[in-house]
């Protein structure tokens, strides 16, 4: 699940794995694919007024233009479904800006309900704001993730699919650098100890309840833990799984 501004980070739609392609990639939901859909079904239907067509074809070939990996014409009639379903809910306009990271959270949910995913990875990324210079803008966005993770703990509590058999992963891919006195806070390019440090939360079934891991430990065991957790070896993962976090 990403966010419509950010087409260069949907890096899961491809690998260079050997046995990666049909059986394991995995499909993107954002609104940047949704727009890609939209117009080629306004384009599809012919029903619009000519200025209407005009513009679609004109935004669906710059939104092609950005997905440089050649992957958003390649989505499966289930994912069709699911934003025609969306559409219908939505309907095609306010779309002109990037709506954050509560679409993201209800972009997840309704993933949960519709699609039913073995694996969901949510690219929150409202915290990035605070490179505009106001510390506020950072410590908002925390608390916008927050509720959207009480949401998805809520909806998998709900889902009987779901429900005491999912595990959370949540890290961020970078910290912050702690100096007060920097014109733009919270920065994280400076090279600073605290720009470094991250911190991880991991909880449901098979994850040891209420243990701290007070040793430093590298980011890229989350993918070979994470497979372990799901019951295969991530052999291409660089990290180590983290056998102490789990039953």
């Amino acid at each position: 699940v990403n966010g419509e501004d950010r087409p260069q980070e949907e890096y899961l739609t491809y690998g260079g794995h050997a046995h990666y392609g049909v059986s394991y990639r995995s499909e993107v939901i954002g609104l940047f694919r949704y727009k890609i859909h939209k117009f080629r079904r306004i384009l599809e239907e012919k029903s619009a007024p000519e200025d209407v067509l005009v513009d679609a074809e004109k935004q669906l070939k710059e939104l092609i233009g950005q997905d440089y990996r050649g992957t958003a014409g390649t989505s499966s009639k289930v994912i069709d479904g699911f934003w025609d379903r969306w559409r219908e809910q939505y309907g095609d306009t306010g779309l002109k800006n990037p709506r954050g990271d509560r679409l993201l959270t209800e972009l997840a949910v309704r993933a949960i309900q519709e699609l039913k995913p073995r694996l969901m990875m949510i690219n929150y990324q409202d915290p990035d704001y605070v490179h505009w210079g106001n510390a506020s803008h950072y410590t908002r966005a925390i608390g916008v993730i927050d509720q959207g993770l009480k949401r998805l703990v809520d909806a998998v509590e709900l889902h009987p699919a779901y429900k005491n058999r999912t595990v959370f992963a949540i890290v961020p891919d970078c910290g912050r650098d702690a100096n007060a006195l920097m014109s733009v806070p919270f920065q994280h390019h400076f090279n600073t100890r605290s720009a470094h440090e991250i911190f991880g939360l991991v909880f449901g079934p098979g994850i040891a309840k209420g243990k701290v891991l007070d040793k430093p430990v590298d980011q890229t065991s989350i993918a070979a833990t994470v497979g372990a957790i799901m019951g295969f070896k991530a052999d291409a993962s660089e990290g180590r799984v983290l056998s102490e976090i789990l039953t």
